[in-house]
């Protein structure tokens, strides 16, 4: 007992020096910290002296990795660029047979354009020749089947002068019988009614 007592300085026989405690933990931290840097910088020099005989091709060969990587940069950007300039090239070349494509589409339009006009012209010359032969109708004078233009032709040939109209047929009145007493035909009727009719 009396060994713990004595071992530390003390002020009285009832405390224990404190300081003094603390100031030895400090002085053995620092004698600690020192060991350590000794220690450390031993084995960093117990390193650098097993690595010195590896060092220059260490070295090399972090030169090498270090132009394999510049290599494979520049072969990088160089496919880079030359896939731009393709894809540049194509974009150009769609650019141009698209234009040619609408142009061709415009001129294909205008020539379909020109080629239906000249059609519909042709047609209608055609039909307008032959109008008069590809239609057929009932001549009310003979009951015949005749073309459209020989009917014209037909009623080209009267000159209506003493033609009568229906207001003066009904004002005039006559019964059956009495146009049937006139014994006149149709084509009479039509192109003397007026004189006839009374």
């Amino acid at each position: 007992m009396n060994d713990f007592f004595f071992k530390y300085p003390h002020t009285d026989m009832q405390e224990i020096n404190l300081d003094y405690i603390l100031k030895r933990i400090a002085q053995i931290e620092a004698q600690i910290a020192t060991i350590k840097e000794e220690i450390e910088g031993e084995i960093f020099e117990w390193v650098q002296e097993q690595l010195a005989p590896y060092q220059a091709q260490l070295d090399a060969l972090i030169e090498e990795v270090n132009q394999l990587s510049e290599d494979v940069d520049e072969t990088l950007a160089a496919y880079d660029a030359r896939i731009t300039a393709i894809q540049q090239g194509l974009n150009q070349q769609i650019a141009a047979i698209e234009r040619e494509l609408q142009d061709a589409v415009v001129a294909l339009s205008s020539l379909m354009d020109t080629k239906i006009e000249s059609n519909n012209i042709w047609l209608l010359n055609e039909i307008s020749q032959n109008v008069g032969s590809l239609f057929m109708v009932i001549n009310p004078f003979t009951g015949e089947s005749i073309s459209i233009q020989n009917m014209v032709d037909i009623l080209s040939e009267f000159h209506i002068t003493d033609g009568i109209t229906y207001d003066t047929m009904n004002t005039r009145a006559l019964t059956y019988a009495q146009f049937n007493a006139l014994n006149i035909t149709y084509s009479d009727l039509l192109l003397h009614g007026h004189s006839l009719y009374q």
